[in-house]
Protein backbone atom coordinates (compact mmCIF):
# COMPACT_ATOMS: atom_id res chain seq x y z
CA UNK A 1 0.00 0.00 0.00
CA UNK A 2 2.51 2.54 -1.09
CA UNK A 3 1.75 6.05 -2.16
CA UNK A 4 3.05 6.68 -5.67
CA UNK A 5 4.41 10.22 -6.08
CA UNK A 6 3.83 10.13 -9.84
CA UNK A 7 0.07 9.68 -9.28
CA UNK A 8 -2.38 12.32 -8.17
CA UNK A 9 -3.74 12.26 -4.62
CA UNK A 10 -7.07 10.97 -5.89
CA UNK A 11 -5.46 8.18 -7.93
CA UNK A 12 -3.42 7.17 -4.89
CA UNK A 13 -6.50 7.31 -2.64
CA UNK A 14 -8.48 5.14 -5.06
CA UNK A 15 -5.70 2.54 -4.98
CA UNK A 16 -4.70 2.66 -1.31
CA UNK A 17 -7.91 3.32 0.63
CA UNK A 18 -9.81 0.17 -0.48
CA UNK A 19 -6.88 -1.92 0.79
CA UNK A 20 -6.82 0.07 4.01
CA UNK A 21 -10.53 -0.52 4.61
CA UNK A 22 -10.00 -4.24 4.05
CA UNK A 23 -7.30 -4.31 6.74
CA UNK A 24 -9.53 -2.32 9.06
CA UNK A 25 -12.40 -4.80 8.68
CA UNK A 26 -9.99 -7.66 9.32
CA UNK A 27 -8.76 -6.01 12.53
CA UNK A 28 -12.33 -5.25 13.60
CA UNK A 29 -13.45 -8.82 13.08
CA UNK A 30 -10.63 -10.00 15.28
CA UNK A 31 -11.43 -7.37 17.93
CA UNK A 32 -15.08 -8.39 17.96
CA UNK A 33 -14.45 -12.13 18.23
CA UNK A 34 -14.97 -12.05 22.01
CA UNK A 35 -11.45 -13.27 22.79
CA UNK A 36 -9.67 -9.92 23.07
CA UNK A 37 -8.32 -8.42 26.27
CA UNK A 38 -9.07 -4.81 27.24
CA UNK A 39 -5.58 -3.85 26.02
CA UNK A 40 -6.18 -5.52 22.65
CA UNK A 41 -9.51 -3.71 22.33
CA UNK A 42 -7.67 -0.48 23.11
CA UNK A 43 -5.24 -1.24 20.28
CA UNK A 44 -8.24 -1.62 17.97
CA UNK A 45 -9.53 1.74 19.22
CA UNK A 46 -6.22 3.29 18.16
CA UNK A 47 -6.54 1.60 14.74
CA UNK A 48 -10.08 2.94 14.47
CA UNK A 49 -8.88 6.44 15.28
CA UNK A 50 -6.07 6.27 12.72
CA UNK A 51 -8.39 4.82 10.09
CA UNK A 52 -10.96 7.56 10.69
CA UNK A 53 -8.35 10.33 10.61
CA UNK A 54 -6.83 8.95 7.43
CA UNK A 55 -10.21 8.95 5.71
CA UNK A 56 -10.96 12.43 7.04
CA UNK A 57 -7.87 13.70 5.22
CA UNK A 58 -9.74 12.95 2.00
CA UNK A 59 -13.02 14.63 2.92
CA UNK A 60 -12.31 17.63 0.67
CA UNK A 61 -11.94 15.25 -2.27
CA UNK A 62 -14.69 12.72 -1.50
CA UNK A 63 -17.16 15.21 -0.08
CA UNK A 64 -20.13 14.89 2.23
CA UNK A 65 -20.86 11.28 1.29
CA UNK A 66 -17.64 10.09 2.92
CA UNK A 67 -18.32 12.28 5.94
CA UNK A 68 -21.67 10.52 6.40
CA UNK A 69 -20.01 7.13 5.97
CA UNK A 70 -17.63 7.95 8.83
CA UNK A 71 -20.37 8.32 11.45
CA UNK A 72 -20.41 4.61 12.46
CA UNK A 73 -16.62 4.71 12.77
CA UNK A 74 -16.87 7.73 15.05
CA UNK A 75 -19.39 5.82 17.17
CA UNK A 76 -17.14 2.75 17.34
CA UNK A 77 -14.28 4.95 18.45
CA UNK A 78 -16.43 6.52 21.19
CA UNK A 79 -17.65 3.23 22.62
CA UNK A 80 -14.14 1.76 22.55
CA UNK A 81 -12.88 4.89 24.31
CA UNK A 82 -15.44 4.51 27.09
CA UNK A 83 -14.60 0.84 27.41
CA UNK A 84 -10.93 1.72 27.84
CA UNK A 85 -11.75 4.48 30.34
CA UNK A 86 -13.72 2.03 32.50
CA UNK A 87 -10.86 -0.46 32.39
CA UNK A 88 -8.26 2.12 33.43
CA UNK A 89 -10.44 3.54 36.21
CA UNK A 90 -11.18 0.04 37.48
CA UNK A 91 -7.44 -0.66 37.70
CA UNK A 92 -6.86 2.66 39.46
CA UNK A 93 -9.53 1.90 42.05
CA UNK A 94 -8.05 -1.44 43.04
CA UNK A 95 -9.44 -2.45 46.43
CA UNK A 96 -12.63 -0.40 46.03
CA UNK A 97 -14.89 -3.41 45.47
CA UNK A 98 -18.19 -1.52 45.12
CA UNK A 99 -16.78 0.94 42.59
CA UNK A 100 -14.96 -1.80 40.70
CA UNK A 101 -18.15 -3.86 40.49
CA UNK A 102 -20.03 -0.84 39.14
CA UNK A 103 -17.31 -0.21 36.54
CA UNK A 104 -17.26 -3.88 35.54
CA UNK A 105 -21.02 -3.74 34.97
CA UNK A 106 -20.67 -0.60 32.87
CA UNK A 107 -17.78 -2.16 31.00
CA UNK A 108 -19.87 -5.21 30.13
CA UNK A 109 -22.61 -2.94 28.77
CA UNK A 110 -20.09 -1.02 26.67
CA UNK A 111 -18.57 -4.25 25.40
CA UNK A 112 -22.02 -5.44 24.37
CA UNK A 113 -22.60 -2.07 22.67
CA UNK A 114 -19.31 -2.43 20.81
CA UNK A 115 -20.26 -5.90 19.59
CA UNK A 116 -23.68 -4.64 18.43
CA UNK A 117 -22.14 -1.66 16.63
CA UNK A 118 -19.49 -3.81 14.99
CA UNK A 119 -22.05 -6.41 13.88
CA UNK A 120 -24.08 -3.66 12.23
CA UNK A 121 -20.99 -2.04 10.69
CA UNK A 122 -19.74 -5.38 9.35
CA UNK A 123 -23.09 -6.61 8.10
CA UNK A 124 -23.42 -8.47 4.81
CA UNK A 125 -21.92 -6.62 1.89
CA UNK A 126 -20.55 -3.68 3.89
CA UNK A 127 -16.87 -4.36 3.21
CA UNK A 128 -17.57 -4.65 -0.50
CA UNK A 129 -19.62 -1.43 -0.41
CA UNK A 130 -16.89 0.45 1.44
CA UNK A 131 -14.25 -0.71 -1.04
CA UNK A 132 -16.47 0.39 -3.92
CA UNK A 133 -17.05 3.84 -2.39
CA UNK A 134 -13.34 4.39 -1.81
CA UNK A 135 -12.25 2.98 -5.17
CA UNK A 136 -14.72 5.19 -7.00
CA UNK A 137 -13.06 8.30 -5.70
CA UNK A 138 -14.79 11.60 -5.29
CA UNK A 139 -18.25 12.17 -6.69
CA UNK A 140 -18.41 14.88 -9.29
CA UNK A 141 -19.69 18.02 -7.67
CA UNK A 142 -22.87 19.67 -8.84
CA UNK A 143 -20.96 22.86 -9.70
CA UNK A 144 -18.48 20.97 -11.89
CA UNK A 145 -21.39 19.23 -13.60
CA UNK A 146 -23.12 22.59 -14.17
CA UNK A 147 -19.94 24.11 -15.65
CA UNK A 148 -19.57 21.19 -18.08
CA UNK A 149 -23.21 21.47 -19.06
CA UNK A 150 -22.89 25.22 -19.65
CA UNK A 151 -19.76 24.68 -21.78
CA UNK A 152 -21.49 22.06 -23.88
CA UNK A 153 -24.38 24.46 -24.56
CA UNK A 154 -22.05 27.24 -25.71
CA UNK A 155 -20.01 24.82 -27.84
CA UNK A 156 -23.06 23.38 -29.56
CA UNK A 157 -24.38 26.79 -30.67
Amino acid sequence: MKWKPAHSSIENARNVLPKLVEKYFEAGRKAADGKQSPDELHQFRIKTKRFRYTLELFLPAYGTRLDQELEPIRELQKVLGKLHDYHIIEQTLEGEKTLQTNLQRRGKKKLKEFHEQWTKFDSKGELKRWKKVLAAGPAKSASAHSKRKARSRTTSR
